[in-house]
């Protein structure tokens, strides 16, 4: 498998990614979340308005995020790391969009059982406008990595990345 193949898999076999931040300040943070992407590699996720992370990106769209498996081990770890821009979602047809991608995603992976649960998720897309609490983001890859094999030095082992496009 190509790193390329191999990082394609790794998004799409795991449920969540850790996305950091950093304020105008540069004071970090970190949050784990529930994703989805499209085929082209943009993220969507949605979260609180008034959370950490979504008051930073509102202020520094720039992000990275790490998707990995945390149960692996040894020759099994593999990680894809990405430089992106976040951004809330907006535009109504975009909104739209992201929705539908998160609801396939969600029927895909367990956490909702019918395709009614899922239209009527998108059809409440209003739950992500106005005075809504909630907002949906989107990260746009700007460059990605995965996790090149283990170099041994002193029988320690030392991590480093590969760029690739996906």
């Amino acid at each position: 498998m190509t790193p390329e193949e191999k990082a394609a898999k790794i998004i799409k076999d795991n449920l969540y990614m850790t996305i950091s931040v950093a304020s105008k300040k540069a004071e970090p943070w970190a949050a784990n979340i529930y994703f989805a992407c499209d085929k082209q590699y943009h993220f969507y996720w949605y979260s609180p308005i008034d959370s950490l992370h979504s008051s930073i990106i509102r202020d520094n769209p720039n992000i990275a995020i790490s998707i990995f498996n945390s149960t692996a081990v040894g020759d099994e770890v593999d990680a894809v790391y990405i430089k992106a821009k976040a951004l809330e979602v907006n535009d109504k047809m975009e909104l739209i969009k992201g929705l539908t991608i998160y609801g396939k995603r969600m029927l895909s992976t367990g956490f909702a059982t019918t395709k009614a649960q899922i239209g009527r998720f998108i059809e409440q897309y209003k739950d992500f406008q106005g005075i809504s609490k909630l907002r949906l983001y989107k990260a746009t890859p700007i460059k990605i990595w995965k996790l090149a094999p283990s170099v041994v030095l002193n029988d320690k082992f030392v991590d480093s990345r590969i760029e690739i496009k996906l």
